[in-house]
């Protein structure tokens, strides 16, 4: 009986030994850097999944990066990061209102929320993005000073773009009222997306329906790429200025090259994912930024300064 008593103190001992030991330290989880993107639809997005990419690798973290033809595809997409359990989420929405509610989950589910570019209509964990309202603030001045204060004007925006259409076209036609209210603004349209094609198509109806232009403002260079190309075949002459913005090779090459319409860009690099995705580490590791979002200012390039923005290598 003895015997027995101690065979089975010692196998309580054992097990006990055993539950302690499988109360130890967990080994750490492995962070995954979950990053939702619109379908590159164009180069300029095209270009900030290369460099989310890269910059992801260069840190050496894991990530996984899905992307969504449209809004719908795309909050699916964050329903898998969610699922999956990613300690935190760089997001460029593919437009602002469809893409909140989606967003919302994420916060929902206590996982930090880094808003890239377009914003939506919550205070996401950190929010990066270039500066939309000195786009058309500086494409306004610049088009006002050219015109001497006086002429006719169009503007070809991108609605499905969400804030930064809203942004850029507000702010133009705000700082055109303020500064240059001899300066009219004929029309105001929205192209479908910001490809060539685009610009092309709804350039070259602009100008069948519009007798005289003096300026084209544009929210994006690639569309102004397009717009530029319906100028040329359409051998107007009165269009006298267009101005761009994001920092497209092709469109800094146009700058370069020169001609009879006067060309601008208004930085917003899609190089800039690159600070979205460290600041997303940072924070994911713990490490919080002073502050709540980062704005990078919208600088010219015009003829006198392009030189330095020329990059061979750049993929947009």
């Amino acid at each position: 009986m003895r015997k027995g008593i101690m065979v089975l103190a010692a196998i309580t001992l054992a097990a006990s030994v055993l539950l302690i030991a499988g109360c130890g330290p967990a080994k750490p989880k492995e962070k995954v850097l979950g990053m939702s993107f619109p379908a590159a639809d164009h180069g300029w997005v095209a270009a900030v999944i290369y460099n989310a990419k890269k910059e992801a690798e260069a840190l050496g973290v894991k990530y996984i990066l899905t992307t969504g033809a449209n809004p719908n595809e795309q909050s699916a997409k964050v329903d898998d990061l969610i699922a999956q359990h990613v300690s935190a989420i760089v997001m460029l929405p593919s437009d602002t209102k469809p893409l909140t509610p989606a967003a919302q989950r994420v916060l929902n589910a206590k996982i930090p929320l880094i808003i890239f570019d377009r914003k939506v209509e919550l205070e996401p964990t950190f929010y990066l993005a270039g500066d939309n309202a000195g786009i058309g603030v500086n494409a306004a001045k610049f088009i006002g000073d050219k015109l001497g204060g006086k002429g006719i004007v169009v503007s070809v925006g991108v609605p499905a773009y969400g804030s930064v259409h809203t942004e850029r076209v507000n702010a133009f036609k705000d700082t055109m009222t303020q500064m240059f209210p001899n300066i009219k603004i004929a029309k105001e349209v929205g192209a479908e997306n910001s490809s060539k094609e685009a610009g092309l198509k709804i350039m070259s109806d602009l100008l069948n329906a519009e007798k005289h232009i003096d300026a084209v403002f544009t929210i994006d260079d690639e569309l102004s790429i397009g717009v530029l190309q319906a100028i040329s075949e359409s051998k107007r002459k009165d269009i006298k200025i267009e101005t761009g913005a994001g920092g497209a090779q092709e469109y800094f090459n146009a700058i370069k090259a020169g001609g009879p319409i006067a060309l601008a860009s208004f930085l917003y690099s899609p190089l800039m994912v690159k600070d979205a995705v460290k600041y997303a580490v940072d924070i994911m590791n713990g490490k919080m930024p002073d502050q709540k979002q980062v704005i990078i200012p919208a600088n010219a390039v015009t003829k006198d300064n392009v030189d330095q923005y020329l990059d061979a290598s750049s993929p947009y």
